[in-house]
């Protein structure tokens, strides 16, 4: 038994033991009369605190003391009441159900430990604001979901589409690659099997960033680029995504539902002196299959065995719990809490009925602020967050086609308008080279007549050594008599070498 007066002024404030004191303090109380108020009423308030096997950072009470977190929030909203509160903690064996009865027949003055909020307690008792969330989950076992020998799992990160959308960009990015290089590059010449391989190797080998130096057009290098980044945008969501879904496998729960356990007939633990028991009992299961646990390693004892070796296949229990289970290194990894099956207003403290410090505490406890959370990382820590309420994504959710739509519509732009490019300046250098072909021809057939008629103008210009010898004679003969007539005396500086070509041919 612990006595815990808070220093009061001469006009405090006590809700007695006695129904006839109580019933005078109330009515004072009600009407806010806070200076009417004699020493003859003031008396203490008899606070009934729970005795638990387990759990003990909610509620560590003994003969001779108590603790723990719902004591600590208790007092921190009373010292923020508009009056002085006198209170004596006496810890009390029994189920949490006794306790609101005895608190509703006036056995005590309140109850301040974990009690829950539920519809059935509330008839008989008023409770004050919750001061932390509640609500009734799944604890269970996790396990290796790696069951066969050949594992696909790395391409679940991508959908069907995506991974069609993938490899048709590698196959559209070689083509454009390969026509833009082909008639420049030698290495994108050669037999159609070179040609081929080559561009689907520069291609792919994109995927790795290992293509090299081997493409040399700038509309190329345009095309690379961009493809690149959206590979390189692709592979880094890909592996982040193959990530979440190996650890989401490594962590898959034995049990993800009620109905689950209800078809298969396994047993289930529950918290000893909860009111989980009557939420398992109306769910329909056998009171044969239902264990009570009073701590966290007998939860852990029971869930390691199974159902099948003595054990249970899962513990249902209300979240701040198993969030409390979940915070030990010990059972961080090993464990899971999945799918809320029941939702509670959470953990609050019990008067008798029409009690006006319901009001007051409940509106302290609003007030608390900074100074709860202070508490509750003291008591619960903060380690650990509170896991998700509903079933376990072991599957995580595949990248889609439409997430990166945007990303090939650019490439496919850009890629398509570096090929035009390409096709109009090859188009264009055809032109122009037959356009200068056509205008060298020109020139030639100009060039040829022009030399025609220079041949008699230089023999008429000559010295006349030519003139007076027959052609005939230059034609018979010999090819050494032709040199000897350019390289005689009087011809030499007569009529050109091409003259005399020209006019031979002629003949």
């Amino acid at each position: 038994m612990q006595c815990r007066p808070l220093a009061a002024p001469a006009t405090g404030y006590l809700l007695s033991s006695t129904p006839e004191i109580g019933r005078m303090n109330n009515r004072i109380l009600s009407g806010r009369d806070t200076g009417a108020l004699t020493r003859g009423y003031v008396k203490e308030l008899k606070v009934a605190v729970p005795k638990k096997p387990g759990f003990k950072a909610f509620v560590n009470a003994t003969s001779h003391n108590v603790s723990g977190y719902c004591i600590d929030i208790f007092e921190a909203a009373a010292k923020k009441l508009p009056h002085v509160l006198h209170y004596e903690f006496v810890a009390v064996d029994g189920s949490y159900d006794e306790l609101v009865r005895n608190v509703s027949s006036r056995n005590y003055d309140a109850v301040v430990g974990d009690i829950t909020i539920t519809a059935e307690r509330a008839v008989d008792v008023d409770f004050t604001m919750p001061y932390t969330e509640s609500g009734v989950s799944l604890l269970v076992l996790t396990e290796n979901d790696s069951k066969s020998a050949i594992e696909w799992v790395f391409l679940k990160p991508l959908t069907p589409q995506l991974w069609l959308a993938l490899m048709g960009g590698f196959f559209f990015t070689g083509l454009v690659v390969w026509t833009i290089e082909w008639p420049r590059n030698p290495e994108y010449q050669g037999s159609s099997l070179r040609q081929c391989s080559t561009a689907l190797y520069f291609s792919f080998s994109t995927l790795t960033f290992s293509h090299g130096q081997i493409i040399r057009s700038p509309l190329s290098k345009i095309v690379v680029v961009i493809w690149c980044f959206v590979v390189l945008v692709i592979v880094q969501s890909y592996t982040a995504s193959l990530s979440s879904i190996l650890t989401a496998k490594r962590l898959r729960p034995s049990v993800t539902d009620l109905e689950q356990l209800r078809s298969n007939g396994d047993y289930i633990g529950y918290q000893s002196g909860s009111f989980v028991r009557s939420v398992l009992i109306k769910e329909g299961f056998n009171v044969n299959r239902l264990k009570d646990y009073p701590n966290k390693e007998e939860y852990a004892k029971a869930l390691r065995k199974g159902s099948k070796s003595g054990g249970v296949s899962a513990i249902v229990d209300e979240i701040p719990y198993i969030t409390s289970f979940l915070s030990d290194p010990k059972y961080r990894n090993e464990f899971q809490m999945v799918n809320r099956i029941y939702k509670t207003p959470g953990l609050g403290f019990v008067f008798p009925q029409k009690s006006p410090l319901v009001h007051d505490l409940s509106v302290a406890i609003l007030d608390l602020g900074a100074e709860g959370s202070r508490i509750e990382k003291k008591w619960l820590g903060t380690e650990t967050p509170l896991p998700s309420y509903g079933i376990a994504n072991t599957d995580a959710t595949p990248l889609t086609l439409r997430s990166f739509s945007g990303l090939f519509i650019i490439t496919i732009c850009m890629s398509a308008l570096m090929l035009l490019i390409s096709i109009a300046k090859s188009v264009h250098a055809k032109y122009t080279k037959v356009r200068d072909s056509d205008m060298q021809s020109a020139d030639g057939d100009g060039g040829s007549e022009g030399h025609r008629g220079f041949g008699p103008l230089q023999n008429d210009m000559g010295n006349g050594s030519m003139a007076d010898q027959p052609h005939h004679e230059a034609r018979n003969e010999h090819p050494q008599g032709v040199t000897g007539i350019r390289e005689g005396p009087g011809d030499v500086d007569s009529v050109p070498e091409h003259a005399i070509l020209i006019e031979m041919n002629t003949r």
